[in-house]
């Protein structure tokens, strides 16, 4: 036997792959949904912080959500690997912006 440079496809990518557009559109519901739900959920701790900190606060959450549901948007499209990746380590970054100003 040969080794192929990609692995074999399992039930499971095979699934996902018939059912990208259901399976995206969701995925884009679900992270908008969760987008509003934190711009109204704020932690405590914005109203006595200042500057990037405060912002980071109350915009950080839902700003990881909307890029989540762009991440989601371009796997649906099936827009190139780089821009997909792109989104989700952006969310990663304001996820992470938004625990360390929790955390200060």
């Amino acid at each position: 036997m040969t080794e192929t440079s990609r692995p074999a496809r399992t039930r499971r990518s095979v699934w996902l792959e018939r059912h990208r557009r259901p399976v995206g559109l969701a995925a884009i519901a679900i992270a908008l949904g969760l987008a509003a739900l934190w711009l109204v959920v704020v932690p405590e701790k914005a109203e006595t912080s200042t500057g990037v900190a405060s912002w980071l606060l109350r915009f950080g959450h839902s700003l990881c959500w909307l890029l989540l549901a762009a991440t989601a948007a371009l796997w649906t499209a099936r827009a190139p690997r780089r821009a997909i990746d792109l989104t989700a380590w952006a969310a990663l970054a304001a996820y992470g912006g938004f625990l360390l100003a929790l955390w200060l």
